[in-house]
């Protein structure tokens, strides 16, 4: 099982983080649970955007940590 550190989909002012477990299933996040501050898991409580905006948030920090090969950094060959 994989974390990820997400902005609260429950804060309308950004400020608060949710701690979220998820697993890989067919190139996406399946998300496991959504543990606030007091580590009470507010995944249930979240409604489909929501979920989908965690989603979005772990597929964008994958592909920021994605490793670029030193060739493809200058565009010439190794």
């Amino acid at each position: 099982m994989l974390t990820h550190r997400c902005l609260d989909p429950q804060d309308p002012y950004a400020e608060r983080e949710v701690h979220v477990a998820f697993e890989w299933a067919a190139d996406h996040p399946r998300l496991i649970a959504a543990l606030d501050e007091q580590e009470a898991d507010i995944l249930p409580d979240l409604v489909e955007a929501q979920r989908d905006d965690l989603c979005r948030e772990i597929m964008s920090a994958r592909l920021t940590r994605r490793p670029v090969h030193p060739a493809r950094r200058t565009g010439r060959s190794a």
